[in-house]
């Protein structure tokens, strides 16, 4: 479906703005508004150590489900001169999906799981084949225990540390606010629980006509926690999947574009 003329709005961070450009260069019209921001551990030196015992193989896994983990420990390895890949194959790699793999693999980490049915922490729970064993997680501050706790009654042993949080971003002017009220805005694509959260509290009035398309289910739960009507769910939460899902959204919305 063409997105020419639609207007979106599109979450985005300091450090990511792909997703935005490559929608405004298909025509859309984008407001990019940064609802989080993300900032270092409250412990930098609980995550250098963290990252030093995985380059010293002292872990037989890792779980990773968050993209930003990956990079906060990568930036640490490198600033050693080291490589974040160093343990394999001793050590292995579970990850929530593709996208969170590609990074790992640019960082040099191998993949040896990835959760077929459900791409978020209970997925690689349900996965994980039982322990005993050691399993290093890295997480953000907002991390639910559900990764922890499900793997502990697998028989692993597991640490977790703060690689990264998430912090209110400057969130959207006035006059996005006045336009997601008033129909200004055809689609609000969410990208993460947190950002569905600031953008409901944000934006307490959502035009009926407005579709609400979230990149995932665990987005979707953290959307309808904040109050919000979800209109769409990615199946993969990946762009690609968001985007397929806005096209089903908006096909909905306007049957003749279908």
């Amino acid at each position: 479906m063409s997105l020419a003329g639609r207007r979106l709005l599109v979450p985005v961070t300091a450090e990511r703005t792909a997703f935005a450009d490559d929608l405004a260069a298909e025509g859309a019209i984008v407001t990019a508004v940064a609802f989080i921001a993300i900032d270092g551990p409250k412990d930098a030196e609980a995550l250098e150590e963290a990252t030093l015992a995985w380059l010293a193989g002292d872990y037989d896994w890792m779980a990773v489900t968050s993209r930003n983990a990956v990079l906060a420990m990568d930036r640490i390895a490198r600033s050693r001169g080291r490589s974040l890949g160093e343990p394999q194959p001793g050590a292995r790699i579970a990850t929530v999906g593709e996208a969170t793999r590609g990074v790992c693999a640019s960082v040099g980490l191998a993949i040896d799981l990835v959760p077929s049915e459900r791409h978020d922490a209970r997925g690689i729970v349900a996965e994980m084949p039982e322990g005993p064993g050691r399993v290093l997680a890295p997480l953000g501050n907002l991390a639910s225990p559900v990764l922890q706790r499900g793997l502990e009654r697998k028989g692993w042993t597991v640490t977790t540390v703060e690689a990264y949080r998430t912090v209110d971003g400057p969130g959207p002017d006035q006059a996005t606010v006045a336009a997601v009220a008033a129909g200004g805005i055809d689609a609000v694509l969410l990208t993460s629980g947190s950002v569905a959260e600031r953008f409901a509290a944000a934006c307490p009035r959502v035009a009926p006509g407005t579709r609400i398309i979230a990149i995932g289910r665990t987005t979707q739960a953290g959307a309808r926690a904040a109050g919000l009507t979800v209109d769409a769910v990615a199946e993969t939460p990946t762009y690609a999947g968001i985007r397929a899902a806005l096209d089903a959204a908006l096909a909905t919305a306007d049957p003749s574009d279908a």
